[in-house]
């Protein structure tokens, strides 16, 4: 779970961060007041970390190149923050969205059930999922320990009504603007310790009463939402 481990680590930094230099501001320790340096670092920082983790996490070509994308931005918000360059993200942005736009469209033509399948055996092989800027589906067959899901700007699907969960397993989950969706079959009785901070999380499931499987939710969701059924 290191991928979400450092995701949970960048945002509790940079909330750290900013409340320390509003606290030294208000009592007059310091004078600061270059605040398009400090998001534009916060931006720069957090674009970088979501395409390198995007990268890492995937096979996809389609999803490596939006890693990429990602990175880029995070480069050009930095340097334009410092003053290195001087472009706006903003005008790059729809452009950028159009091409990634078309590449998908190419690049799912004949997609077919060979690529559902390989998707599957991707999942399988994966319990970790990330989705940043996006949205990420994962249908779970066979032994089910325990993953992570990380939804920022996103959402993820995580289908286990299939899977056969070990009892004690445990999700670590995390949302930030973003939603997680969780199917489970009725034979696990689910624990759910999810905290939100602005958001929160809303459990459907019925367990049949012969259930004796257990599954734990952590994690914490912010300004997202978890859905368990």
């Amino acid at each position: 779970m290191k991928k979400n481990f450092l995701v949970r680590a960048f945002f509790g930094i940079t909330i750290v961060a900013l409340g320390g230099v509003l606290l030294l501001r208000n009592l007059e320790i310091i004078k600061f007041d270059s605040w398009n340096v400090f998001w534009g670092t916060v931006w720069a920082a957090g674009l970088v970390l979501a395409g390198l983790m995007t990268i890492v996490s995937s096979q996809k070509l389609l999803a490596r190149a939006w890693g990429l994308l990602l990175m880029a931005a995070g480069v050009s918000i930095g340097l334009n923050a410092y003053g290195v360059i001087d472009v706006s993200i903003w005008k790059l942005f729809w452009p950028v969205v159009l091409i990634a736009v078309g590449l998908m469209m190419v690049f799912s033509i004949g997609s077919g059930g060979r690529k559902r399948a390989e998707k599957l055996a991707a999942d399988d092989r994966e319990n970790e999922k990330v989705a940043i800027f996006y949205g990420e589906e994962s249908r779970v067959r066979g032994e089910y320990t325990g993953g992570s899901a990380t939804a920022i700007f996103g959402g993820v699907e995580l289908d286990l009504r299939q899977a056969k969960i070990k009892d004690g397993a445990v999700i670590d989950v995390f949302t930030f603007c973003g939603g997680i969706t969780i199917s489970l079959p009725d034979d696990v009785i689910v624990k759910n310790e999810v905290r939100g901070v602005f958001g929160g999380s809303d459990d459907k499931t019925v367990p049949k009463p012969s259930a004796k499987k257990t599954i734990y939710l952590k994690g914490e969701c912010v300004l997202g939402g978890l859905e368990i059924k």
